[in-house]
């Protein structure tokens, strides 16, 4: 009995021995959710938020840098005074008694017409005849009288104390010799520039007859109507024209023209 325990305990140490000795591993113990922290640097810390601080200012930055270019781009209109007509006027040539200074655009009749100058664009002969050695014959043709003038060019005019001593001068010489009468100035024009060319004093005038307006190219002034005739001849043979006459004109016409 007692050899039969001493086998079973044997065999019981044996087989508890065997076991403690397997090469099987343990279970793995069961997982858990966890982070793994790492520790910050500080100075990667600041770079970071440095950064992100740009980042946010950027957007505003670019902003008041398009704002102050298209302001830039403004400054030169915005600051630019408007043009007005006193402006225009000292930027303008500057005048000199007795002289206009041709502008942009202007004609012989157009500058008659200003109201500084004559104030009828019919007195274009006299700008002519005072001009002729500037103008030569370039304004010779129908319808020079609207031809554009050069930019820049000074043309004599009476001034209205040289008008009032002509007027003066010639205050008994009120005969002149009627050229040509017509409908249409440009039908006038060349004979006006030959008659000037010859040394007379040419100008044009209206006449208002049996309803219908006319053009007279006249020469003056004479002091007698025999002294009138005599040129009448000789301006008749030099244009080829029988019809022309002589007439006494009236007051009203001596002072507007006899002062040039």
């Amino acid at each position: 009995m007692n050899f039969l325990a001493a086998v079973v305990s044997i065999c019981l140490a044996s087989f508890l021995l065997c076991g403690g000795c397997s090469n099987e591993e343990p279970p793995p113990p069961p997982k858990e959710n966890f982070k793994v922290v790492m520790p910050i640097d500080k100075s990667e810390l600041e770079k970071a938020k440095t950064k992100v601080a740009v980042e946010e200012q950027k957007p505003e930055t670019e902003a008041k840098e398009g704002l102050g270019a298209k302001t830039a781009a403004l400054e030169p209109e915005a600051v630019r005074a408007p043009e007005t007509d006193s402006s225009r006027k000292e930027s303008g040539p500057k005048e000199i008694a007795g002289y206009y200074t041709v502008r942009k655009g202007d004609n012989l009749s157009g500058i008659a017409a200003r109201a500084d100058v004559y104030g009828d664009w019919l007195k274009w002969a006299i700008l002519y005849r005072l001009n002729m050695d500037k103008l030569g014959t370039v304004l010779e043709g129908k319808g020079f009288p609207e031809t554009e003038l050069p930019e820049g060019l000074r043309l004599k005019i009476v001034s209205a104390d040289e008008k009032k001593k002509n007027l003066e001068k010639r205050l008994d010489n009120i005969w002149v010799v009627n050229v040509i009468s017509n409908t249409m100035h440009t039908k006038i024009n060349l004979t006006a520039i030959r008659l000037m060319k010859n040394g007379y004093p040419v100008y044009i005038t209206r006449a208002r007859v049996k309803r219908k307006d006319w053009l007279r190219l006249r020469v003056g002034f004479f002091g007698s109507k025999t002294e009138a005739n005599i040129e009448r001849k000789k301006i008749m043979a030099m244009v080829n024209l029988t019809d022309s006459w002589v007439a006494k004109i009236e007051e009203k016409e001596f002072n507007e023209f006899g002062g040039y």
